[in-house]
């Protein structure tokens, strides 16, 4: 792909009224792969730009929005969109929402099921205006169903999947995940069923409800493990850091931290068992299954061998011998990693008021997908209301006077 090729989505339009975290973040990665994103805010603004905590200008950071700080939160999920302000309790804000939809490819919004068919901003109401029009929608647990209206937030829905009774020690409790991931995976998911419905949309015509459920989302992660296995075979459901189909697969402590390890092959098992001078094990335990039965007699051998020795250099024994481990880093160590940089996938999160090219405090994750070495360059992400007047004269026609008497009504912002 050549450096002027356009990104995937080029020309594609998507207005966006979600909140919080799944919403927004299925359209950054929209916007990251060429989309114009029209982030559709109330006059006070989204919520997660309430979120602290907040970047300023001049790259430093504040607890509270002070002068005109942002929140980085919002820096991160906003780039590359265009903020217009709208006011959805008001008949002539969703009025403006309707007509711009009717000039969109995607309508994108993560509302209580039934909230956006109140406003007459539903599925059925949209595509009788524009029937090229893809709708996405992510919820909690479905737009049907007998849960369908309650209240989602990840922290739940990973309660209600089965994927917090998974997580952590056995003889702990329940543990959600350390990343929001039904939040970003469900963002995937519905980012890739939007691209399947444009694609269905340009060979019939016709656009579609894409309708993404929390609780399938992190559902399906669950079951890609053998769970009813588990309890078949009296095995804990929470294993913590250990899988009891094999060993040694688990975290295990270094003279200066911790190293997470993954043994699963017979081979791999030859060699680890010259490292450890226990040759003998080779042949008392030659399979997975064997293995399995004897693991937390391995664990506390490996235990001590590699306490004896700094994490780095367990990490490049076993790496050297084709096993997978890693060192385990905290996020700011992570961070720094060599090939991530040679990735780009962080990069500097920019104020909006920020001059070009100076340097920031903060950096964010891009879109994970490289297009042949062609990445969006997203604009920082916009202060409230910055594309209101812009969008509303390009896409609906709109002349000064009519966004003044729709400003004085409050309409919008």
């Amino acid at each position: 792909m050549s450096e002027r090729a356009p990104l995937p989505l080029a020309g594609i339009r998507v207005v966006d009224v979600t909140r919080f975290v799944a919403g927004p973040l299925a359209t950054f990665f929209l916007a990251s792969m060429g989309a114009d994103v029209v982030a559709i805010e109330r006059p006070g603004g989204e919520t997660s730009r309430q979120l602290p905590p907040f970047g300023r200008a001049d790259g430093g950071s504040s607890p509270t929005p002070v002068d005109d700080a942002m929140s980085i939160p919002y820096l991160k999920r906003g780039r590359g969109k265009r903020s217009v302000s709208i006011a959805l309790d008001q008949a002539d804000g969703r009025a403006l929402v309707a007509r711009l939809a009717a000039r969109a490819d995607v309508f994108f919004e993560n509302s209580r099921p039934g909230v956006m068919e109140r406003l007459g901003l539903g599925f059925d109401a949209l595509i009788a205006a524009n029937p090229r029009l893809v709708y996405a929608s992510i919820s909690g647990y479905g737009q049907t169903g007998p849960r369908s209206g309650a209240p989602a937030m990840d922290q739940a829905v990973q309660a209600a999947s089965g994927l917090m009774a998974k997580t952590g020690d056995a003889s702990g409790p329940p543990t959600r995940s350390g990343a929001a991931v039904g939040d970003f995976a469900s963002a995937a998911f519905a980012a890739m069923g939007v691209l399947a419905a444009i694609r269905q949309r340009d060979e019939s015509g016709r656009g579609q409800h894409v309708d993404l459920s929390m609780l399938d989302v992190l559902t399906a992660l669950v079951w890609d493990e053998p769970v009813d296995h588990y309890a078949d075979s009296g095995l804990p459901v929470r294993t913590g850091n250990a899988d009891p189909r094999g060993a040694p697969i688990n975290v295990y402590p270094t003279s200066d931290g911790w190293v997470a390890v993954t043994t699963t092959t017979n081979e791999q098992w030859q060699q680890l068992v010259l490292l450890l001078g226990r040759a003998h094990w080779a042949t008392e335990m030659p399979t997975i299954r064997d293995r399995a039965a004897r693991g937390p007699e391995i664990d506390d051998e490996f235990a001590a061998w590699s306490r004896t020795l700094p994490s780095a250099e367990v990490e490049r024994l076993l790496v050297g011998i084709g096993i997978a481990a890693s060192t385990v880093r905290d996020p700011v160590a992570a961070r720094d990693d060599a090939q991530l940089a040679h990735r780009g996938l962080l990069e500097p999160l920019r104020h909006p008021s920020a001059p070009a090219g100076s340097p920031s405090g903060f950096v964010g994750p891009r879109l994970p997908i490289d297009f042949a070495g062609r990445v969006a360059q997203l604009p920082p992400a916009e202060t409230l209301g910055t594309s209101t007047d812009a969008i509303l004269s390009d896409w609906l026609g709109l002349d000064a006077d009519e966004l003044a008497r729709l400003r004085e009504a409050g309409a919008i912002a």
